[in-house]
């Protein structure tokens, strides 16, 4: 999965950054447990839009739905893009 576009959100007053990131393909429920391997993940397959949210610790939270493009992330460091790529 590679990141196709990366939009500014919000730079906040803690020094941390929210940006949305667009994929080139679509987030796939596999994708999401790897992620349990790597971090904190809370998964809700049971939603309307399954919804996730996860966490490595002092360097990214990142959200999103399944099937879709997209994921906000919470950036706390400015590696957390690359890490998100190697994930």
């Amino acid at each position: 999965m590679k990141i196709i576009e990366i939009k500014n959100i919000e730079d906040c007053f803690d020094g941390s950054f929210i940006k949305e990131l667009f994929l080139d393909e679509q987030i796939t429920k596999e994708y999401i447990l790897l992620l349990k391997e790597k971090g904190e993940l809370k998964y809700y397959p049971t939603f309307a839009r399954p919804f996730f949210s996860f966490e490595i610790e002092d360097v990214m939270n990142i959200k999103g739905v399944e099937g879709n493009y997209s994921i906000r992330i919470w950036m706390k460091n400015e590696k957390a893009i690359e890490i998100f790529q190697n994930l």
